[in-house]
């Protein structure tokens, strides 16, 4: 697949998959001739992964570490992406539910303890 088409596909800009092969971190099967960067199923998968870490909040210098890691394990990242991405949908999910209460109690629809206001947010690092 050609830079535009895997651009159209998975929703990101040409110029984000043009930085990617700039740092190392998505290099294309094949560049053409003309210039044009050609995309494996193998960097479909590799993207995949990139954008699986970038939603949790990864930097990109870290996830090339981690892709580039003779340990890396596809199977097992994805594994860990899912348990990762489950936590954080429980806490989206909690905090949804403050920001709801608090929606009805601004409009005085009901009580909130000081403790119910801020459940959901997580500073631990």
């Amino acid at each position: 697949m050609k830079v535009k088409e895997v651009a159209d596909l998975v929703g990101i800009s040409v110029r984000t998959l043009h930085h990617y092969d700039e740092i190392g971190l998505l290099i294309p099967e094949e560049t053409t001739q003309a210039g044009y960067r050609v995309y494996s199923e193998a960097n479909l998968e590799t993207l995949q992964q990139i954008l699986f870490y970038r939603e949790l909040g990864f930097p990109l210098k870290k996830i090339k570490e981690i892709i580039d890691s003779p340990s890396f394990d596809r199977q097992e990242a994805l594994e860990l992406q899912h348990k990762m991405l489950l936590e954080k949908k429980s806490r989206l999910d909690k905090m949804i539910r403050t920001i709801e209460k608090t929606i009805q109690h601004s409009k005085g629809e009901i009580q909130m303890s000081k403790q119910e206001k801020f459940e959901g947010f997580d500073f631990k690092p």
